[in-house]
Parts: structure tokens; sequence; C-alpha cells
């Protein structure tokens, strides 16, 4: 295992933070039935590439080239995200994966700065860090890439090299964690190391996780393995607590 320093870490949101993904599936599920193709969730695992991590617009198309003639792809994004917009709202609670926020704790007290890097729309993604609780380990929002960002969308690498500017890091210095393969994509191809965190158990599809090449994939957040990981890769502790005093920061 490498010992390269930590100096940064970014995070994707949907899949990786939180478990949201569910109801990703279940609005393109639905947004699919409005276009006349009717899947299973198994089903379309397997004939949508794109289905899990997106980027939607090329789910929209995938979904178009099964349905009936004239189902416009646009149609089928506005309807995935009026449906996904409804399923969230009518949750009574966001929460984090488990063990996610004891890692943030363990970043922030070594020095090391975060961000995010999503493809759901801003508003949308400062709701959902908003109401589990994480905004103010990413600088109240200041530190979020969302969709509005980017002028191409994951697996091209802009989130990732913008998420290393803000950060004040070049792209091999931030550490990135993500559950979906064009999120790992991405990150490879911003020049960023990368750890993979999924939620999907389809053995065909942690396969493709396995071979994406990540530093190390783990399916849970409070994996030992996960934090002897970033012990050998984080600041000193007595470097970093010295950098924040310097900078007036808090934990």
């Amino acid at each position: 295992m490498s010992t390269d320093r930590i100096a940064a870490a970014a995070f994707d949101l949907d899949g990786t933070l939180v478990d949201l993904e569910r109801f990703h599936h279940e609005a393109w599920l639905r947004a699919a039935r409005s276009a006349g193709v009717e899947l299973t969730w198994e089903q379309a695992l397997r004939r949508l590439p794109n289905f899990i991590g997106g980027p939607d617009a090329q789910v929209a198309a995938q979904i178009a080239e099964l349905a009936p003639a004239g189902a416009a792809p646009e149609r089928t994004l506005a309807a995935k995200e009026r449906w996904f917009a409804a399923l969230i709202c009518a949750v009574e609670e966001i929460v984090p994966r488990a063990g996610v926020v004891e890692v943030l704790d363990l970043l922030r007290d070594r020095g090391v700065p975060m961000a995010v890097a999503t493809s759901t729309e801003r508003g949308t993604a400062l709701t959902i860090l908003r109401r589990a609780g994480l905004l103010p380990w990413f600088d109240t929002g200041r530190r979020i890439v969302a969709a509005q960002d980017v002028s191409r969308q994951k697996p091209a690498p802009d989130a990732y090299r913008i998420t290393a500017w803000r950060l004040g890091v070049p792209p091999s210095g931030q550490l990135v964690f993500e559950d979906s393969v064009t999120g790992m994509t991405a990150a490879r191809a911003a020049g960023s190391p990368f750890v993979a965190v999924p939620t999907v158990a389809d053995p065909d599809y942690l396969a493709s996780v396995a071979a994406a090449g990540a530093l190390a994939v783990f399916r849970s957040w409070q994996d030992p393995d996960l934090a002897a990981l970033l012990r050998c890769r984080l600041p000193v502790e007595a470097e970093a607590s010295t950098a924040r005093g310097a900078a007036g920061v808090r934990p």
C-alpha cells in the first residue's frame, strides 16, 4: 500500500455519503414506465449501462432507445427529476451512511479540507446535505461542486478537477470517495486516487467496482481497514494541529 499523504478529500454525495440510490432507481423505473418501458431493478441494471451513477442524460437516452417511437429523452429526464424530488420530500429523515460522520471527523481533526462533487443539481444537493446534517464539514456549502458547475458530468474528470482547485491541491493530492463506477472513472481521469464504498450488492456490479482501480473497496464506512488506510495516509497529528492553529481553524 502506498503511504502518500492525503492533502484533501472529495466525496460523491448520493450513494456515498447518504444512501439515496434507491430513490434515484425508483424514480428512473417510474420515468421509464411513463415512456412505455417496463423494467424491474435487475433488468434496469443490465439494460441501462448508466443506471448506477449516471449521468442522467445518458440514462434517459438509453431508456429512449428501448421505448416506442416518440419517447423523447428530455421528457423522460424531466419525469425522473420530478419523481426523485417527490420521493425525497416524502422521506421524514435523511441520514448519513453509518460510519460517515466518524470518517469526516477523523479527516477534519487531522486538518484535511473536504469537498463534495455531485451530479445532483445544487439546490437538491444542499437540501440533502442540510437534512443529513453534513453541511458543516464542507464549509457550509461553499465546497460543493454540483451539476451546474461543470460542462461535462461524471465520468468526465471536471468535477474532481474543480474540487481539487477549490481545496488548493493538485488532483493527485486529493483522496476521492465514490460508490459508482461512473464516479470512479471520473476520479481516475482527474488523476485522483480513490476508494470505493459501494451500496449495490449485485455480484457483477461489484466485480466492475473491483476492476475500476480503487486503492481499496469497502462495503461499509465502519470497516476497520478503512480507518487503517486513512491513518496511514493522513498528516501526522502534531503537524495538523500546528497547521490548524496557524490558520485559526477550529475542529
